[in-house]
């Protein structure tokens, strides 16, 4: 593997744990909220749920994926559905309401097919959560010459908890524009690498994301509105640093919209652009430069 690509492989998933730790110290406040503290945020200051450098629910459960593709060489659904249980026994900082239901299913032996539909049933409308997005990047990269097994995997790994066909699909898109982030120095892939997917709200979605303001942003959980976010954040700013910080200081869903932004400007722009600042606040660093190589080992 050429070191540009390792070097994109490793600046998508610590550009998602910058976005994440960026994100957590503000999770929930206002634009306004934002604005009033912090002028424009820019630094991993924590907040007094989290320590700063400290990660969230979405770079745990990328981790969570990451690992088992690096370990297993395959996208095996019953091998992540387990690590993430492990995560949610060991305590499942930050857990979306969503994944809780589907995971305590798999507590109680449900299969990993059956938890996420469980789930569904119980908090439908509210399914089509971010909570696919947030940490489904690894399989972008692990299959980023695979694009038929890259929707596969997308799609079932969403299942587990999201089985919501915006959230299944909505994975598949960001995933299907990882992909081609990673071999092209151009931002076209944000533009029509998504076009595949088959749910056609997620690609109208996605097709009006150039024609919005900042302003007309909806920084929520919803998982249309955080690819809405991202997307734009990427596509109208020039660097990694300047995406994730416009995307944190939209407010809202800080955390999830910063990692899914992170991961996009990390797999375009790579590892070395990811503030130093940054990278040294980021106490699960060398876990996810270690899983960066060992995944794209496993994938070449």
């Amino acid at each position: 593997m050429s070191a540009q690509l390792l070097s994109r492989f490793t600046g998508c998933l610590l550009g998602l744990a910058a976005g994440d730790c960026l994100g957590a110290s503000v999770e929930g406040w206002t634009a306004e909220d934002i604005r009033r503290r912090y002028g424009r945020l820019t630094d991993i200051v924590g907040s007094a749920y989290w320590a700063p450098g400290e990660h969230t629910d979405d770079t745990a459960m990328m981790l969570c994926i990451a690992h088992s593709l690096a370990e297993r060489s395959r996208f095996d659904p019953e091998d992540v559905a387990n690590r993430f249980l492990q995560w949610y026994r060991a305590g499942a900082k930050g857990i979306g309401m969503t994944t809780r239901m589907a995971l305590a299913a798999l507590d109680q032996g449900v299969s990993w097919e059956t938890a996420g539909q469980l789930a569904h049933q119980v908090t439908h409308p509210y399914s089509a959560g971010n909570g696919t997005v947030m940490r489904c990047a690894p399989i972008g990269l692990f299959f980023h010459r695979r694009p038929d097994e890259l929707v596969r995997a997308s799609l079932e790994s969403s299942a587990i908890t999201h089985p919501d066909p915006l959230a299944t699909w909505g994975a598949a898109a960001l995933n299907l524009t990882i992909a081609d982030l990673l071999t092209s120095d151009s931002k076209e892939a944000a533009r029509s690498a998504w076009r595949p997917v088959e749910e056609p709200a997620v690609r109208q979605a996605l097709e009006g994301v150039e024609r919005m303001s900042q302003g007309t942003l909806a920084p929520l959980g919803f998982v249309l509105h955080t690819l809405e976010c991202a997307f734009w954040c990427f596509l109208h700013t020039e660097s990694l640093e300047e995406a994730v910080v416009t995307a944190v200081n939209l407010g809202g869903d800080t955390d999830t919209i910063g990692a899914v932004t992170g991961a996009l400007a990390g797999a375009h722009y790579g590892a070395e652009a990811i503030p130093a600042r940054w990278r040294e606040a980021i106490l699960a660093r060398e876990e996810i430069e270690r899983v960066a190589r060992a995944l794209s080992d496993a994938a070449r």
